[in-house]
């Protein structure tokens, strides 16, 4: 029981140090929500606009107050004037929350990118975006019986825990920049290639817990994927790849998508009102085996994820490191006439 214990809280403690401490989101939908990576995928898509929210529990059997994320995309495509090219402009918002003492990192940014089109095969993409990084706790939530004074326990039963004593803030903020590039190639056939690298937290944003503080480390990405057109016109073999690069740590998801496509619609835009069903497996390196599912109709998406842990975590959460939900809208500004390219 006890050795069930201490291995429940490392569990908590590592969860809380890595994702809130070096803010590393790490999420089985990124094939969804992929300017949170890489912001040269802002208004990377056919559609004009977007908004995605996704709803994500870690670890929901360890301890009583799990890793909640909530997430909020939106993307916009905005002309320059010209046939082809034109802007990507974005929001993307993560809040997490961990912990008795509800340690909580919420990031804003505002993704702008550049598109540029080659020619009808190719495109090349472009972007940065400014944010903000928030983090805070609340110091008089967690209790101990008496706190540590560097020779022996002192205080009254009930005091406050010593990070009240030894940490100089509760809250903090700090300017965030991301940046990133993409290039895109599709094929007659409508079969999409894409990879991309980005580079997160670039200023490496200082972290002001304490007096003496520390910063962030670069976070690099890399993202890669295929669209493939079958022999089947009713089904689309989706393959992708992203991996992480995060000061001493790294990581990689891989995996592959199936598209079922139900109904199909017309070669000009009015193809989002498709309607089709997503399924497919991810591993996540040395962590977690993710089952995903999504049901496309007209211009709206929504689906799950949910990862089965495969290591020795397993032991802590039982096997379900998280569960996700999410709901997405892609839309247009109005109809157009002209052939999906």
């Amino acid at each position: 029981m006890r050795n069930q214990y201490l291995t429940s809280l490392c569990v908590a403690l590592f969860t809380a140090t890595y994702s809130l401490g070096q803010y590393a989101y790490n999420s089985s939908l990124f094939y969804q929500t992929p300017s949170l990576f890489n912001v040269a995928t802002t208004a990377g898509g056919f559609e004009d606009y977007s908004f995605c929210t996704v709803f994500k529990l870690q670890n929901p059997t360890v301890g009583d107050a799990p890793m909640r994320t909530n997430a909020l995309v939106a993307d916009f495509k905005l002309s320059d004037g010209t046939s082809n090219n034109h802007f990507g402009l974005g929001l993307n918002v993560i809040n997490e929350q961990t912990g008795n003492s509800k340690l909580m990192a919420t990031e804003v940014d505002i993704p702008i990118n550049y598109s540029i089109q080659f020619n009808q095969f190719s495109r090349l993409t472009v972007g940065a975006a400014p944010g903000m990084i928030l983090q805070s706790f609340d110091p008089t939530l967690p209790k101990w019986e008496t706190n540590w004074n560097g020779f022996g326990f002192g205080g009254n039963v009930g005091d406050p825990i010593y990070i009240n004593d030894n940490l100089s803030n509760s809250s903090y903020s700090a300017f965030n920049v991301n940046t990133g590039i993409q290039y895109q190639y599709q094929m007659r056939n409508k079969t999409k290639y894409f990879g991309g690298l980005a580079v997160n937290h670039i200023n490496k944003p200082k972290m002001s817990f304490t007096e003496t503080s520390d910063r962030m480390n670069m976070q690099i990405v890399v993202n890669a994927g295929v669209d493939l057109t079958t022999r089947r016109k009713d089904l689309r073999i989706q393959p992708q790849l992203m991996a992480f690069k995060n000061g001493p740590n790294s990581n990689v998801v891989m995996g592959v998508m199936f598209e079922n496509i139900l109904e199909t619609g017309s070669d000009i835009t009015n193809i989002l009102k498709s309607k089709s069903i997503n399924y497919g497996l991810f591993y996540r390196w040395n962590d977690a085996a993710s089952l995903n599912f999504n049901y496309k109709f007209k211009y709206f998406r929504l689906g799950m994820a949910v990862d089965i842990t495969v290591s020795r975590l397993s032991a802590a959460n039982k096997g379900l490191g998280s569960a996700e939900l999410f709901f997405k809208s892609a839309l247009l500004y109005g109809k157009k006439k002209t052939k999906l390219k």
